[in-house]
């Protein structure tokens, strides 16, 4: 993501992405506020990666956006935390950043038990639904699973989606781990490449 890409624009997309996500459906349980909600998580979540990782986003207007970390990157400190702009997030309220912690710690177990080696994780990949089915997926995945690939290194995501498990083995990703997360009725995919 270029200094000049508009953080807020791919927070906007990624909510609207993950409107209908059964995870952020669990975190926002309230379909007239998710979307405004979910944005104060994406902000968080793109300043960390922008400043850590890598944020690819559709050419022109903001359409898509996929969300990377290295691995060295995934345990977040205090000051991380308020570096980033958790403390908005305090907006959403207790039970929803509950939720969220909660949902987070789950899954960050997962993912530091199957992968131990430096890899990449796909923290988001979001397509806005007025758009999705024209390939944007492949424009924003294919160019990092190349440089992957040449690098020799896995990548890891997780989802909460069933249909985001066919759409992720077309990229070459197989499922190492599904279970319900705890406390939810949510399911979790962990998935690697």
């Amino acid at each position: 993501m270029s200094a000049s890409t508009d953080i807020y624009a791919v927070a906007r997309v990624l909510s609207r992405a993950f409107f209908h996500d059964p995870l952020f459906g669990y975190f926002f349980p309230d379909d007239q506020h998710r979307l405004a909600l979910s944005q104060h998580t994406f902000l968080f979540l793109i300043r960390h990666a922008n400043h850590r990782g890598e944020i690819c986003t559709t050419p022109g207007n903001i359409d898509g956006a996929a969300v990377w970390l290295p691995s060295r990157a995934l345990h977040r400190s205090v000051l991380d935390m308020v570096r980033f702009g958790a403390l908005p997030m305090l907006r959403q309220g207790p039970a929803a950043v509950k939720r969220q912690v909660d949902a987070g710690e789950a899954m960050q177990e997962v993912h530091d038990q199957l992968m131990q080696k430096p890899h990449a994780y796909l923290l988001l990949l979001g397509i806005d639904p007025q758009k999705q089915g024209q390939g944007l997926a492949t424009r924003l995945l294919q160019p990092t699973l190349e440089r992957l690939d040449r690098e020799g290194l896995s990548a890891y995501l997780d989802t909460h989606n069933p249909d985001n498990v066919s759409l992720y083995r077309r990229f070459g990703f197989e499922v190492v781990h599904e279970a319900v997360m705890p406390g939810t009725d949510v399911r979790h995919w962990a998935m690697v490449r």
